[in-house]
């Protein structure tokens, strides 16, 4: 500690004048026990305890506001929105944090052509849906579809898809089904041939209907190796003469048998 002492002289006389400066020139600082601060935030804490529970109605309200929005994160070609929104009007109007998460979910995967939903909550007031749709490749009998997995499913007014392939087989055959309309498709597409139809009987005999007129008897065994065999026979064959094909036995070990528009009966023996 350093004492300084400053003289002034005036008219009346001399005055004198001193300062003290601790720690080089620093202000004091004030001290606050630990006691006091402990105390401080004592006082803090209970006074927002009391504010929040006397405003703890409006409070909740304001955090758990009823859901009001729905966003719609991806487009949809097969579904309606109104149908959609139909299907999620008993969960709106339900708080945030109450929002029925899995029962929307669930609800919305019961529509035909949703194959799966994925749902999450926006704070304050808004849900988000993320749809996928089926995908119909197929006619599975006279009023289902399926996907491009084999699974079935039954929208309505199926008449309106009565372009695509017609599949028909036992029950619970239409994941073999379908495996084998991909397979046969990679061998007849290259060469124009287009699988309109394909029935496995209960016996496991394979039919196809092949460009809208032709039916072909492929039979139960080596399938693929007789439409390969097929191809290559009709590949080349003159344009016009391979349109009046109308029915095609395949089930021979070294040959086929084609009956043609004029019921012409032509066997081929290949080797």
């Amino acid at each position: 500690m350093r004492a300084e002492a400053r003289f002034k002289s005036t008219g009346r006389g001399v005055h004198s004048s001193r300062s003290l400066s601790l720690g080089g020139n620093r202000p004091l600082k004030p001290r606050y026990s630990q006691k006091r601060i402990q105390l401080l935030w004592f006082v803090l804490l209970l006074s927002a305890g009391l504010l929040f529970q006397q405003n703890s109605r409006d409070i909740a309200a304001y955090v758990n506001r009823p859901i009001a929005k729905v966003r719609i994160e991806n487009q949809w070609q097969q579904l309606d929105e109104a149908e959609v929104r139909s299907l999620l009007a008993p969960f709106i109007g339900t708080g945030f944090f109450n929002f029925d998460v899995s029962g929307v979910k669930q609800a919305l995967q019961q529509h035909p052509w949703i194959a799966t939903a994925s749902v999450k909550r926006i704070w304050p007031d808004s849900v988000a849906l993320n749809i996928t749709e089926q995908v119909a490749i197929a006619r599975w009998g006279d009023r289902q579809l399926l996907n491009q997995y084999g699974e079935i499913f039954e929208p309505h007014a199926v008449d309106q898809y009565a372009a695509l392939p017609r599949l028909r087989g036992p029950d619970a055959s239409q994941f073999q089904v379908m495996e084998q309309y991909q397979l046969m498709n990679q061998i007849l597409f290259p060469a124009g041939l287009r699988l309109n139809g394909l029935f496995l009987s209960s016996r496991g005999s394979w039919n196809l209907t092949l460009n809208e007129h032709m039916y072909v008897s492929a039979g139960r065994g080596e399938v693929g190796e007789k439409l390969e065999r097929f191809v290559r026979f009709y590949d080349g064959q003159d344009v016009l003469h391979a349109k009046r094909f109308r029915t095609i036995d395949l089930r021979y070990g070294n040959g086929i048998a084609i009956a043609s528009a004029n019921q012409e009966l032509t066997s081929v023996a290949i080797r």
